[in-house]
């Protein structure tokens, strides 16, 4: 089950801040400027191409960041059953 490690590892290390350069192409990213504190960008991206799009909008978006983590969820993962 390499697939359910790997979902189960994307979740243990969300909160790490990772290089810009590794951040994924079509997926809902926070960004942040990190140069001895952390300043977290207050929307949620998705690299498409050599752009950064709004994730809510899909308007590209001009910033320099340097660190990306995966997004948090805002609704938790429950079972209706």
């Amino acid at each position: 089950m390499p697939w359910f490690r790997s979902f189960l590892s994307r979740f243990a290390s969300a909160s790490q801040w990772r290089d810009i350069a590794t951040a994924p192409f079509g997926r809902v990213v926070e960004l942040a400027v990190i140069d001895g504190k952390i300043g977290v960008l207050p929307l949620l991206f998705v690299r498409h191409g050599g752009d950064w799009l709004d994730a809510e909008t899909l308007q590209p978006v001009s910033m320099t960041a340097t660190h990306w983590r995966f997004a948090r969820s805002v609704v938790h993962p429950t079972s209706c059953c």
